[in-house]
């Protein structure tokens, strides 16, 4: 029988520094409007700290008989299962890798709460958190994250197309010719391209200083 005094003095407490350290981790991938949040961060955190506390407990109770390690081994085998699960291809492109490590923190904070490292669990999170979000910034003000594929389609003048193809050419992003068709007067041209949103800008600005027919469209 669980003993009042460990419930409410040791294991609560524990408890619920796992939901607030859990959910600060949710609410950054919230802002960033990922699937997994708030909620899916607090309760792997807190049912880590679960876990880990009973290991513990049980350790204790029976001696060496219980090993507490056994228990840990396999939350980090399921939070594995639970981050492959947020990790997805398409289209030539992979997204989630950072939910999945999150999730992963999130378990390894539960864990570590469950063992008594309170003070050091907040610090983590709180680093972890600031990290992420300005990290995330610089990104994209650099413009080397969330690159997406997009289908230009540029009409003009031959020459207006032949100086769109030397663009290309020169560009350090990556373009694929798919369609060219000439007509009596006009020329068309398809191109793909991977690019950031700061690409994406200045790209589209160059177009329109060719002043030239174009659509955009998003792969």
């Amino acid at each position: 029988m669980l003993d009042m005094d460990i419930m409410l003095f040791d294991f609560l407490p524990k408890i619920l520094l796992s939901i607030f350290c859990g959910s600060l981790i949710g609410f950054e991938r919230e802002l960033k409007d990922k699937p997994a949040g708030m909620r899916t961060y607090m309760l792997i955190s807190t049912g880590a700290t679960m876990f880990t506390m009973i290991g513990v407990y049980f350790a204790e109770q029976w001696g060496g008989s219980a090993d507490p390690l056994r228990v840990a081994a396999q939350i980090v085998t399921g939070v594995g299962f639970l981050g492959a699960g947020t990790i997805m291809y398409a289209r030539g492109r992979i997204s989630g890798l950072t939910s999945a490590a999150a999730i992963w923190l999130s378990a390894a904070i539960g864990m570590s709460i469950g063992v008594g490292f309170h003070i050091f669990s907040v610090i983590v999170v709180l680093l972890a958190v600031i990290s992420m979000v300005f990290l995330g910034r610089i990104e994209n003000t650099l413009g080397i994250k969330g690159k997406k594929r997009y289908k230009f389609r540029v009409s003009g003048t031959p020459e207006i197309v032949e100086q769109f193809q030397d663009m290309i050419y020169k560009s350090p992003s990556k373009f694929t010719i798919i369609e060219m068709d000439s007509e009596a007067i006009e020329e068309k041209i398809v191109v793909t391209g991977y690019l950031s949103r700061k690409e994406k800008r200045n790209f589209l600005k160059a177009l329109r200083m060719l002043n030239c027919n174009y659509k955009l469209f998003d792969e």
